[in-house]
């Protein structure tokens, strides 16, 4: 359960701002403070970061796009400023997933990548994430150091050119789609049997999942498979339950047996079963990684953001791996899995990596591992969670997201940190952590998060509990303290 209400009208981006970045990159409306201009000194920032550092005077850098209005010209404008500041630029000649571009950064070795998507966020949106050379989010360190450069450029620092401009433009998927292959158990796959719906939401997952699953013989339908930056009406491309009720209804038209979806930029996926359901993020995590320890056998432990169930906690104890929860963003994920050996890192958005892959979120894999699992099992989805549940107990999850005033927001938000309540719907609080946001964890089971967004005017609230009745009463009371 998932339900989010739709911004207000003004955003309350302000013309002149100075791109700012959040946990995942810079996200802002189009036309205001999304501009070329902005872009190309982002770009800038990034090449002159980069040739300061170790990377050397030419540093060499990849540049992809999804499928939102102009994102193929702000493409283009980020190349040639990075070219004009020193960079050697490979671009890709139409939209890619991110995973793809994130794996030609680390296969080619350059030394960060750009991909312009502000991948889930409403189609006013756009946006720049950085890629760094282990082919995975930009951490920390460089996020400050391209701001450095950018607020120096933007007080009027010149930047010279090291070299004549030099872009080439370079498809990125042949190297990504060996990798997949190298990745998948194929033979397992083609075992598969029924009909498989896929939804890439209009974005930059068009043409992968079904167009790999058609050449191992297998049957898909596909649906919104056109670059339509408005996401046919949607709030946002983002693979949740209330985005994919045409789905659902073509999955029980079809008599199809699953549903696959993949967000803007298709570093993001969802499930749907064959009754048009949504499959829980928090229960395809302890099955993916419970597939990958009987079938590959390889070494790594769990990493979860703390917005993730423990469902997976559960199994992995039972297999002796270790769990490691951290903050909200998949760039935490990726600083575990480039540090220590993790079999599968994910966070409940729908954002996985594994190992012998690329430390990324990576929905067009997922997509296609859980076909995998399903034609080794010979079990349908329903049938996987219906067994993880007997194992593991009774699990309901929501979330709800809410546009607002962001200072009222925040006010709130200070205030249940500062003083956090003894009871919440009638659950007393047993501990409360401050790792990403307010999680409070009730006493019997059970929790709540409450975080606001870096890049919007939006707070949400995450709930998991035993019930879906008791997860719709925590969240009512929960937003009762947030947004009265």
């Amino acid at each position: 359960m998932s339900t989010r209400r739709k911004p207000p009208l003004s955003l309350g981006a302000t013309v002149a701002a100075l791109p700012r970045f959040g946990t995942d990159g810079w996200r802002a409306v189009i036309g205001e403070s999304f501009t070329f201009d902005n872009v190309r000194l982002v770009a800038r920032a990034l090449a002159r970061h980069l040739a300061a550092g170790s990377s050397g005077p030419t540093p060499v850098i990849a540049v992809g796009h999804d499928t939102r209005f102009l994102s193929p010209e702000f493409a283009a404008a980020a190349a040639d400023a990075a070219a004009g500041a020193g960079a050697e630029v490979h671009v890709s000649p139409g939209h890619c997933p991110t995973p793809a571009l994130s794996f030609f950064v680390r296969q080619r070795r350059l030394a960060a990548g750009i991909m312009i998507t502000a991948s889930h966020n409403p189609p006013a949106y756009n946006g720049v994430k950085f890629k760094g050379p282990y082919g995975g989010p930009a951490m920390a360190e460089m996020t400050r150091g391209v701001e450095r450069c950018l607020h120096a450029i933007a007080g009027g620092t010149p930047v010279a050119s090291q070299q004549p401009a030099k872009v080439r433009k370079t498809d990125f998927m042949p190297a990504y789609w060996r990798q997949v292959e190298r990745f998948l158990d194929t033979a397992a796959m083609r075992r598969f049997r029924g009909r498989i719906v896929f939804n890439p939401m209009y974005g930059a997952g068009r043409g992968t999942v079904d167009v790999f699953l058609r050449r191992l013989g297998l049957d898909v339908v596909t649906l919104n498979d056109t670059a339509n930056p408005g996401f046919g009406g949607l709030h946002g491309p983002e693979p949740i339950a209330a985005n994919l009720a045409d789905q659902a209804a073509l999955i029980r038209r079809e008599r199809a047996a699953v549903g696959l979806a993949t967000d803007g930029d298709a570093d993001r996926f969802g499930v749907l079963d064959g009754t048009g359901n949504f499959v829980q993020l928090h229960d395809l995590m302890p099955l993916l990684f419970r597939h990958l320890v009987r079938t590959r056998g390889w070494p790594g432990d769990v990493v979860r953001t703390t917005s993730m169930a423990d469902t997976v906690d559960k199994l992995a104890a039972a297999e002796g791996r270790q769990v490691v929860e951290v903050p909200v963003g998949f760039k935490n994920v990726c600083e575990q899995m480039i540090t220590r050996q993790v079999l599968i890192g994910g966070e409940e958005s729908g954002g996985f990596g594994y190992h012998g892959h690329i430390p990324e979120r990576d929905g067009v894999l997922s997509c296609l591992l859980l076909i995998e699992m399903l034609g080794a099992s010979g079990r349908t989805i329903a049938q996987e969670v219906a067994r993880l549940r007997r194992e593991t107990g009774p699990f309901a999850y929501g979330r709800l997201d809410r546009y607002g005033d962001m200072d009222r927001l925040r006010a709130n938000f200070d205030a249940l940190r500062a003083a956090p309540p003894d009871r919440i719907a009638g659950l007393r609080t047993e501990r409360v952590s401050l790792m990403d946001g307010i999680k409070f964890y009730f006493r019997g089971g059970g929790w709540m998060l409450m975080r606001l967004s870096d890049t919007e005017p939006l707070a949400r609230i995450y709930v998991a509990a035993d019930s879906d009745a008791r997860v719709r009463r925590i969240l009512a009371a929960g937003a009762k303290r947030l947004f009265g």
